[in-house]
């Protein structure tokens, strides 16, 4: 007979024509866990052979097999497929074949996020570069750039702003957003065709629509802006003498702290400063004008060293090696560039 259990399990308790020999078949879901099932026959000397799990009509599911006294157990090696029916079959010879089904819940789907926009600060040089945008889930990706504008401060969309390319995170979570580079370097044919992205002392709005769904096909419901505002041009190279080092008391956990004299890219921050063979976590802070480092352990006195790797840039793309302004048909890449040294002393 069939027993109908409070869970999410689809059950079926068939007894054998044979009083003496009762077998039973189960499909239970694993404790949190609906896509993670094992199949149960429990009978005398039941064969592997005779349990199988399968999509009605496909071939039978991948797994392996457990014995615990008269207990033949089924593991799937992979996770079910949410949405769809299971049947598990139990065959015997001389005896009706018995089977159970399963239909795997859909996990609840929810709305896609916009968590935040880096730069988090609300004044950007007129050439900036990137923004990096962030989301709680993946994103559909293809023809982004229908739900992505850049207005001015009279609500007209800027022409063209952004480099036509997408570029995610493996994860298909974050997303870098380039305006033109070709726009907002001087010189070049875009910038003196079309002008710059951005002009200086001016309002401008990120808008992207409500509309740009998540890859579970859900839409972020309502558009997101982030208004900003221009400074005049930053083209200075990157002077980490005007950056300074805060020590951490010695024996302590407390943060190393490095402050810069502007904001710089949010995504090089963390991978471009590193403290060699210290173990801890780094944080970007106050709007990436700082660096923060929190050892695994406490802090031995002694000195130090913090490694800057060149690529590290500010908001408009200048290095530590040259500024973005660069004409590099006449400075070749700097393929010889080092790493910079900064030295401190914990007491």
């Amino acid at each position: 007979m069939t027993n109908p259990l409070p869970f999410l399990a689809a059950l079926a308790m068939i007894n054998a024509c044979s009083t003496t020999t009762p077998v039973s078949l189960a499909i239970r879901p694993l404790s949190g866990q609906p896509q993670r099932v094992t199949v149960e026959a429990t009978g005398t000397n039941l064969p592997q052979t005779a349990l199988s799990l399968r999509l009605p009509g496909q071939y039978p599911v991948v797994g392996s097999y457990t014995r615990d006294g008269k207990i033949l157990r089924f593991t799937p090696r992979f996770p079910l497929l949410a949405g769809q029916k299971y049947q598990a079959t139990l065959r015997l010879t001389g005896q009706p074949e018995r089977t159970a089904y399963y239909t795997v819940p859909r996990p609840a789907i929810r709305a896609p996020r916009l968590t935040v926009i880096h730069p988090t600060t609300n004044t950007l040089p007129a050439n900036h570069l990137k923004f990096y945008l962030h989301f709680n889930q993946p994103m559909q990706q293809g023809d982004i750039f229908r739900h992505l504008r850049l207005l001015d401060a009279n609500g007209t969309a800027v022409a063209d702003p952004f480099r036509d390319a997408e570029l995610w995170s493996h994860d298909g979570k974050r997303l870098t957003l380039w305006l033109h580079p070709g726009r907002q370097k001087t010189g070049v044919n875009l910038n003196l065709e079309l002008g710059p992205v951005l002009a200086e002392n001016r309002r401008y709005q990120l808008r992207i629509s409500g509309q740009w769904k998540s890859q579970a096909d859900q839409p972020l419901g309502q558009d997101i802006t982030k208004d900003f505002s221009s400074l005049p041009p930053d083209r200075a190279r990157l002077d980490p003498t005007l950056w300074t080092i805060l020590p951490p008391p010695a024996d302590s956990r407390q943060p190393l702290r490095l402050q810069f004299d502007e904001p710089l890219d949010w995504a090089l921050l963390h991978t471009q400063i590193s403290l060699p063979d210290i173990e801890g976590v780094a944080h970007v802070k106050a709007n990436a004008r700082e660096w923060h480092f929190t050892p695994s352990r406490p802090w031995p006195a002694g000195a130090y060293a913090l490694t800057i790797g060149w690529e590290l840039e500010d908001l408009a793309g200048n290095n530590l090696v040259r500024p973005f302004e660069v004409d590099l048909a006449q400075e070749p890449n700097p393929t010889s560039a080092t790493p910079r040294r900064l030295p401190f002393d914990i007491q």
